[in-house]
Parts: structure tokens; C-alpha cells; sequence
């Protein structure tokens, strides 16, 4: 892990690579090869100044987003918050190829 253990830019759920206990893997949205799914994908955007959206398929599949913002609350785990709902997450591994998380 990384000093920076949240990383910023755009990453994209690669749902064919999750792992046991419940880890979720999430790929560059820009530069990975994504295969052709049926299933659309939910994408993070972390920003800099504790700001994020996540992005997940609408009814018609079009992204939606979804404004909020992030903030470490120690033990590489981050509180993500927006709207009326906050969320734990772990980070588990990030490098600049790859981020794994665990929703709590």
C-alpha cells in the first residue's frame, strides 16, 4: 500500500475479478481493457479535496450520479458519505494498476 492508501481519478468495478470475502476489484476507468459485459459497471471518482461520485447504471443504463465526499477514519478505512447515506469502506491494495476494497 501506497502512503497515499485512497487514490484519486476515475476507477471502474471489474466485477469479473472480485475476490472472497467480499473484496471488490476496481481498474483504471481510462486505461484498462474492460470486457464486454451485460451487467453495467459502477465507477468511484475521487477528487483531491475529499470530494466523490460514484457512478452506477440508471434504469436505461445511462451512468447515474451520485455526489458525496470521502474521509479517512483510520486503519486504511475511508467514510464515504453523500445524499442521505454514509458508507465504510477498507482499502485492501491500491496501486496505480489496481484498487481492492471491502465494503463495511
Amino acid at each position: 500500500m501506497n502512503a497515499n492508501p485512497l487514490p484519486s481519478g476515475s476507477w471502474t468495478h471489474s466485477f469479473e475479478e472480485d475476490e472472497a470475502g467480499n473484496v471488490l476489484v476496481y481498474r483504471p476507468t481510462n486505461s484498462f481493457p474492460f470486457p464486454p459485459s451485460r451487467r453495467g459497471r459502477d465507477t468511484l471518482v475521487f477528487g483531491a479535496e475529499g470530494e466523490m461520485n460514484q457512478l452506477a447504471p440508471g434504469p436505461d443504463d445511462r451512468l447515474q450520479p451520485r455526489n458525496g465526499s470521502w474521509r479517512p477514519i483510520g486503519m486504511n478505512r475511508f467514510a464515504l458519505g453523500g445524499d442521505a447515506s454514509t458508507q465504510t469502506i477498507e482499502v485492501v491494495q491500491f496501486t496505480p494498476e489496481v484498487l481492492k476494497i471491502r465494503k463495511r
